[in-house]
This record gives structure tokens, C-alpha cells and sequence, in this order.
């Protein structure tokens, strides 16, 4: 025994293929399975805020960047 699936999202195409199967003499099942669709547009860019927000809001083990920089761009005495 063999077996072939079939995937479509056009549910009146695998209909004629199962009644071509019949006239064919061959058996076959219909099955309709529902798969969760592909994640919008606006899904990923709410996905994306979400992720900007959480990461900004995470502790840096940099410290202060403002004092840091003050601090480098002092002008020095040149030796």
C-alpha cells in the first residue's frame, strides 16, 4: 500500500482531486486540517516594540555613558 498527501490552502482543488481518485477506483481521505496562519505584518512589528521596550529598559553594566564620555574627552596635558 501506498500513500500520497496533499497540502493545499484551496479546499475546492483537493475536492476534485478526491473525486478524481474515485472515478480512479482509488480510496481516499479528506481531511481538513486547520493550521495556525503565518504571524501579519503588524504581529511582527508589535513583536519588534516589544522586544525595543524590554531590551531598553534592561541594566547596562556600562554605567553612566554621558559621565563616562565627559570624563574621556577631557582634554589632557600633553607630555
Amino acid at each position: 500500500m501506498s500513500q500520497l498527501v496533499l497540502e493545499s490552502e484551496n479546499e475546492h482543488n483537493l475536492k476534485l482531486i478526491q473525486e478524481l481518485a474515485e472515478k480512479l477506483n482509488i480510496h481516499c481521505r479528506f481531511i481538513v486540517q486547520k493550521v495556525k496562519a503565518d504571524s501579519t505584518k503588524q504581529d511582527e512589528i508589535n513583536d519588534a516594540i516589544q522586544f525595543v521596550k524590554t531590551f531598553s529598559q534592561e541594566q547596562t553594566s556600562f554605567g553612566d555613558a554621558l559621565a563616562w564620555q565627559k570624563n574621556e574627552r577631557q582634554e589632557r596635558p600633553l607630555d
